[in-house]
């Protein structure tokens, strides 16, 4: 697939090469948006949305104790579905008193550009098959479409940004999904080890199926690991 997507850009990839790797450089970042992998999709993986859930009143009302905001954050974030199922996630289940955050962050500028216009392509099938019932009004209109609700667009941004630099901030939330599998080993350490950081005490971090297990992290089922509070 990649190899196929080069091909179609030979003389971008050409100029890529005499220069050193800088993803704010134009031919570097045309390069990128031309081999990104998007594919996501509402609620995907949705038994890691269930257990979290489950946890998002105990995150919330910590958040409310501390006096902040609850923050969640979809690293590696494509056409913005992931960040909008944890906003949707968050509104329908933390405390009706939460202020809430959500972060889409991506290098791809094509697929940030479709996370901010929230669209939803059709994907592997309908795009609301596996978001849960009580979650469809923030993720549908009256016609049963795909459209993210105002409420969700108030809570939630999306930004370009590298996750091998620091991030901003803390979270309560992490999702990082079918993203480690496109970096070489070292740089999967240094990202997990920048997510780990990133955590709030007792923040909760979920990775794909194929990821490792982070260190020094809890584990919760379904993928889930908490940072000891």
């Amino acid at each position: 697939m990649l190899a196929g997507r080069l091909a179609r850009a030979p003389d971008l990839a050409a100029r890529c090469t005499r220069t050193p790797p800088d993803f704010n450089n134009p031919d570097w970042a045309a390069l990128l948006d031309a081999v990104s992998v998007a594919e996501t999709r509402l609620f995907r993986l949705p038994g890691q949305f269930a257990t979290l859930a489950e946890l998002l009143p105990g995150l919330g009302a910590t958040a409310c104790r501390q006096g902040r905001a609850l923050r969640l954050l979809s690293a590696g974030c494509a056409s913005g579905e992931e960040a909008w199922s944890l906003a949707a996630l968050a509104l329908r289940h933390a405390p009706p008193s939460t202020r809430i955050e959500v972060l889409g962050l991506d290098m791809c500028r094509p697929s940030l550009d479709v996370a901010r216009a929230g669209k939803t392509g059709a994907g592997l099938g309908d795009p609301l098959a596996l978001v849960p019932g009580e979650i469809l009004p923030f993720l549908a209109d009256e016609c049963r479409r795909p459209r993210p609700h105002p409420a969700l667009r108030a809570v939630t941004r999306f930004d370009r940004a590298n996750l091998r630099d620091a991030l901003p901030g803390h979270f309560d939330v992490i999702f990082c999904r079918n993203v480690l599998i496109y970096l070489h080993e070292a740089a999967r350490r240094e990202v997990v080890a920048r997510l780990t950081e990133a955590l709030h005490p007792g923040g909760v971090l979920g990775l794909g199926p194929t990821d490792q297990r982070p260190a020094g992290l809890v584990p919760l089922g379904e993928m889930l690991w908490r940072r000891d509070a």
